[in-house]
């Protein structure tokens, strides 16, 4: 595989790697923008993006105002279990 492809799937495949909740938001913003608005596919819109902690549960969320078409709208970009056990502990 050439370079660019090795990027390519990386970049696709990071997101089961990443732990940093920054990274995840940076990440599902990203491809929001590359998809564009839900209504029009404008790529030129505003967004508010963030994490809500809620019975054991992160919910990742991206807010959505797009003036080209006026829509306005929330996503859940992803939700993961914040009390479930790591498979890398050893001290059990």
């Amino acid at each position: 595989m050439c370079n660019t492809c090795n990027v390519n799937v990386a970049f696709n495949h990071a997101i089961a790697k990443m732990e940093d909740e920054t990274e995840i938001i940076e990440h599902h913003v990203f491809e929001r923008i590359k998809k564009g608005c839900n209504e029009c596919g404008n790529q030129d819109f505003g967004y508010n993006a963030g994490v809500k902690e809620e019975n054991g549960l992160k919910w990742f969320v991206i807010q959505v105002h797009c003036d080209k078409c006026e829509a306005q709208y929330e996503e859940i970009m992803e939700v993961r279990v914040t009390d479930e056990p790591n498979e890398n502990d050893e001290s059990e």
